[in-house]
C-alpha cells in the first residue's frame, strides 16, 4: 500500500513538473522570425507610439510580418512633391544600415536572428516617400 501511494505521489510530482516546464522550454526556443514573436515585440513598442524622434521625424507605428520588423515614420515638415526619392533612399539607406548594424538592440535582437528591419517614410500628409530595408546581409550576417 505504501509503495502504491509513493508511486502515485511520484507520478503527480512528475506530471506537475512536466506541466510547468514544457511551456517554459518551448517559449525559450521560439522562432525569432515568427509573426507571433514579432507581434509581441511590436505591441510592446506601439504602447509608446506615436513619438517624435527629432523635430522633423515622428515614429507613428510599428508593424510585423514574417521575419520583418517594420517602422513607419512621418516627416512632419516634408511634402512628397519636394522629395527626390532616389537621393532620399540612397542617403537614408546608408545611415539606416550604419545605425541598425551598430545598435545592440536591433543587431542582437533582430538582425543576427535573420529578421529584416524595414523603414517606411511618409510625408506630412501621410503620402509614401520611400521604404528601405536593412537586411541581415547588409550587416554581414
Amino acid at each position: 500500500m505504501k509503495q502504491t501511494i509513493l508511486w502515485i505521489v511520484a507520478g503527480v510530482v512528475a506530471g506537475y513538473l512536466v506541466w510547468w516546464w514544457i511551456p517554459v522550454y518551448f517559449k525559450g526556443s521560439e522562432d525569432p522570425q515568427s509573426i507571433e514573436h514579432l507581434n509581441r515585440e511590436v505591441a510592446q513598442l506601439n504602447r509608446s507610439l506615436p513619438t517624435m524622434i527629432d523635430k522633423e521625424t515622428e515614429l507613428t507605428i510599428a508593424e510585423a510580418a514574417h521575419a520583418m520588423f517594420i517602422y513607419k515614420y512621418r516627416l512632419v515638415n516634408v511634402s512628397v512633391s519636394k522629395v527626390d526619392h532616389v537621393k532620399f533612399s540612397a542617403a537614408a539607406k546608408a545611415q539606416l544600415v550604419q545605425t541598425a548594424c551598430n545598435r545592440p538592440e536591433t543587431r542582437n535582437d533582430f538582425l543576427t536572428k535573420g529578421v529584416t528591419m524595414r523603414f517606411s517614410y511618409f510625408d506630412k500628409d501621410k503620402q509614401h516617400i520611400a521604404t528601405i530595408d536593412v537586411t541581415p546581409a547588409d550587416c554581414g550576417f
